[in-house]
């Protein structure tokens, strides 16, 4: 299974989902806070931060039910606990010099999301058949989480 995100514009943070190919929608950040504006066409979900304390964010079906839940762990937040529709795993940093996390569940690797390019603001989840859609579109929103907090220190700091 493959997530694609794109900018939905030049001089937007927004940005395009793509699932297998076809438009999934767009996501919209909010700019004081973390919270995100999903219009998925395809899949009617939400993804919320319930605590402003907490690094932990839930993704919920149209009627609330938790779908799934990510939650930072450490002081860099580059591990993140996951609690899947497909079980328990854990983001991570693919290794010190890469810019992509990989999803572990278990002993094996279930999916890796990271930038297409150097320069790009592009990224994809390349997830195997394991798992469902809405654990792909977990771990993207995740990582676009990870990529705004980074870009946010990034910008605090020069």
């Amino acid at each position: 299974m493959l997530l694609e995100s794109r900018p939905a514009g030049w001089f937007t943070s927004n940005v395009e989902l793509r699932l297998n190919g076809q438009l999934l929608g767009i996501v919209q950040h909010h700019w004081l806070n973390e919270g995100m504006d999903l219009d998925l066409m395809r899949l009617p979900v939400r993804f919320e931060k319930p605590s402003w304390l907490k690094s932990h964010f839930v993704l919920k079906d149209a009627e609330g039910n938790e779908l799934g839940s990510a939650t930072a762990l450490g002081f860099f937040g580059s591990h993140w606990e996951m609690d899947l529709k497909s079980g328990l795993g854990s983001l991570e940093r693919a290794g010190w010099f890469q810019r992509g996390y990989v999803l572990k569940q278990g002993a094996a690797i279930t999916a890796r999301v990271g930038p297409k390019g150097w320069f790009s603001r592009d990224w994809t989840v390349e997830a195997d058949d394991s798992l469902p859609a809405v654990d792909v579109l977990l771990v993207g929103l995740t990582y676009l989480t990870i990529r705004r907090r980074e870009s946010h220190q990034h910008s605090a700091s020069g």
